[in-house]
């Protein structure tokens, strides 16, 4: 059988070589005609642990020692792995993914050695192109991501969002989106989620992840929710610890599940499992193998969560992909077989990288795990129904999303695709409806320049200054400013305040950009703060010389509570910088439109209409977060031009559990005045911006009035006039 199939694949690997042209690739033995019946009786037990297996090839070495490369084509070795296995898929990340033409030869290099195995089924090819800072096509359109998303409050521009990044990863033969993120971000101390959530709000992640998985699903492209149950209420990365939750099934139902109802609702293909532990849900330990104490089984390995809740309860009968088998939760705590039969036997499908593949010596490990999963199956540790389900499963999803039809990609179409002007404009229309004027003394934006104005523009790394440029080109071309207003763009990373002294004087307004990654960069007393303490500095500085400061909170927003001393604020959300001016008709490397929606719209070129999809709280004198809410989930200015924005109706009970409850939330924004009491911070902005709603202490959520009010707004910029 393997010689006929030998030979046959010859012919197979012409048939792909044509595909890219244009034509289709033909299998060696057709299993788009077999029943998945019929498949599954012909795989060994070792070819079905193969099948819920998908694996990674990111940095490889052949020496097996530090000296690493990209693995952007496949090698000899690399592809014999493949060739002589049956595995579900493969997980491209940014290392693989260089160009447009590199992933289409990479892509078609893996289906074709899967094509040339004894099974012959096509790959799930995947990545975690979730938009915003997580995507992986280096010349792509990276969006505006999930919580700028959120704060438009549109689900139209969700599902556009998504469209965009399906059509661009399915043109390059990439038929798997490890997305959306439907983690409800509620903990402000949140390391790995933050700004990959739309929102602390149930209804409106729900409402968005919705929107998202149908934008993928219309570019034929399979979507994959996740992290089930919910790892938005962590202060832990999984990537690096093993996180705890410490809430009962009721409490989950009302707020980290909710959005798993809508989801599985309208057709997820896949759910993705979290390393997590659920203490007061989960009953079973396990004794971890690095500290020898015992660990609550995380949801991923975990029967009463996948099984009983999952499938259970909520009636999902998806393909469910574990997260990173890899990840130190998982890894440093269990052993590689004992965590693959735990999860496997918890009913889950397909388990992620087990095992990390960067040379010949983890080909051996991987073929290692194969066997020991294999024996476990054959020794009754594992049932064969209970694996015979799981690969029906996965074969029912490759044949309903057309994977068992495997055609190449098109080059031609996919470089008319990727990384397009059509996608990255609308990208930016998207990221400026997005853009969250949280503070605005004295009416300060938009700025008038005037004919000669000059901006000091301080930024933390230097990839964000080009969207400074890339503003200001844009605007004058529209005729927003005049032609020579310029900007003195300075990287303050390892710099002082005082050094900028005399470009403070000269300039007419300062910027200052800061990019928060966790809570540790609001301390500007420990070397994460850094940011925090230039920032300072630079306020007290600029205030010194009687000039106004524009604060932009490029990434996770909890940091505008932190610089109220700055005269305008605004909540950008995603930190993507820009290496590269684009150029049209080039392949340009990826770039985020997120900092230059928010310059655009500090310099008039937008009217801001972002509303905050997150409260913010304020901070004690340590910078540390306190339980008092100082900007509420939609509030959000507007300028003193503009038609006033609607004002935010807050609870007069100022909890973090007043907006947990999904039934609530339509009562949250609406434009009825409330008679709670405000914040000191709150009462002076709202002092400071007449005909404007003020923040007020209290947890909101969107009402139907609020989203009509969205899904009514056109995406086109809004009208651009010189100042």
């Amino acid at each position: 059988m393997r010689k006929t199939k030998r030979i046959a694949a010859l012919f197979s690997a012409a048939a792909l070589t044509l595909s890219t042209m244009g034509f289709t690739a033909v299998a060696a033995e057709n299993n788009s005609e077999k029943t998945i019946e019929q498949m599954l009786s012909e795989m060994t037990t070792e070819q079905k642990i193969e099948q819920m297996t998908m694996i990674t090839l990111r940095p490889w070495s052949d020496e097996n020692d530090d000296s690493f490369v990209n693995v952007t084509s496949l090698n000899d070795k690399q592809r014999k792995l493949i060739e002589d296995h049956n595995f579900a898929g493969v997980c491209l990340y940014a290392q693989n993914i260089q160009n447009t033409a590199q992933t289409i030869k990479l892509t078609s290099e893996i289906q074709q050695a899967a094509l040339n195995s004894d099974c012959a089924i096509p790959m799930l090819i995947s990545a975690d192109q979730e938009g915003g800072i997580i995507y992986r096509l280096s010349t792509g359109t990276p969006t505006c991501g999930n919580m700028a998303i959120g704060a438009t409050r549109n689900p139209q521009y969700a599902m556009e969002n998504a469209k965009i990044l399906g059509s661009e990863i399915k043109a390059l033969g990439i038929n798997t989106n490890l997305a959306p993120v439907i983690d409800i971000n509620n903990n402000p101390t949140n390391p790995v989620i933050n700004v990959r959530s739309f929102s602390s709000d149930p209804q409106l992640v729900s409402e968005m992840g919705v929107s998202y998985i149908n934008g993928l699903k219309s570019e034929g492209v399979i979507t994959t929710c996740k992290h089930f149950p919910g790892h938005g209420d962590t202060s832990t990365d999984s990537h690096t610890g093993l996180p705890l939750i410490n809430k009962t099934y009721d409490e989950l139902k009302n707020y980290e599940l909710y959005p798993y109802t809508a989801a599985i609702e309208n057709g997820t293909d896949m759910i993705m499992t979290a390393h997590i532990q659920f203490p007061k849900i989960e009953a079973d330990t396990y004794t971890s193998k690095t500290t020898g104490e015992e660990v609550i089984l995380p949801a991923t390995l975990s029967k009463t969560m996948i099984t009983d809740i999952l499938r259970g309860d909520y009636g999902y009968d998806g393909v469910v992909i574990t997260d990173s088998m890899v990840m130190a939760a998982i890894h440093d705590n269990f052993d590689l077989i004992d965590a693959a039969a735990l999860a496997i036997n918890a009913d889950v499908d397909i388990l992620l990288e087990p095992v990390d593949i960067v040379g010949p010596e983890s080909i051996n490990k991987l073929e290692e795990y194969i066997e020991g999963v294999a024996k476990q199956v054959k020794d009754g540790k594992i049932s064969e129904e209970t694996i015979d389900k799981s690969v029906t499963r996965i074969l029912n999803m490759k044949k309903n999303r057309g994977i068992l039809d495997y055609t190449a990609p098109n080059l031609e179409k996919a470089q008319q695709t990727v990384g397009s002007a059509e996608h990255r404009e609308k990208a930016l229309q998207i990221a400026e409806k997005a853009v969250t004027l949280v503070k605005n003394d004295d009416d300060l934006l938009p700025l008038d320049l005037g004919e000669n104005g000059r901006i000091a523009y301080f930024f933390p790394y230097s990839n964000v200054e080009l969207p400074m440029t890339f503003a200001l080109d844009r605007l004058k071309k529209e005729g927003v400013i005049a032609d020579n207003v310029t900007a003195d763009c300075n990287c303050y990373n390892g710099h002082s305040a005082t050094e900028y002294e005399e470009n403070v004087k000269n300039s007419d307004v300062v910027f200052i950009a800061l990019e928060m990654y966790s809570a540790g960069n609001l301390d500007s007393t420990n070397s994460r703060g850094w940011q925090a303490a230039f920032t300072d500095d630079m306020i007290e500085l600029a205030h010194k010389h009687g000039k106004k400061v524009v604060y932009i909170s490029a990434n996770i927003p909890y940091d505008v509570a932190r610089f109220q001393k700055a005269d305008a604020v605004l909540a950008a959300y995603s930190a993507n910088g820009m290496d590269k001016l684009p150029v049209d008709g080039e392949e340009t490397p990826a770039y985020g439109e997120n900092y230059p929606a928010a310059i655009i719209t500090a310099l008039g070129g937008n009217s801001p209409t972002g509303k905050l999809p997150v409260d913010i709280y304020a901070l004690d004198e340590n910078s540390q977060y306190t339980d008092e809410i100082l900007y509420p989930f939609g509030y959000g200015l507007s300028f003193k031009s503009d038609e006033p924005a609607p004002e935010t109706t807050t609870s007069a009970t100022s909890t973090t559990s007043a907006s947990t409850q999904p039934e609530s939330t339509a009562k949250s924004e609406s434009t009825t005045k409330s008679t709670t009491t405000t914040s000191k911070a709150a009462t002076t902005a709202a002092a400071t911006n007449s005909g404007t709603s003020s923040p007020k202490t209290g947890s909101a959520a969107p009402s139907v009035a609020m989203i009509a009010l969205a899904l009514s707004a056109s995406v086109a910029v809004s009208s651009r006039k010189k100042k």
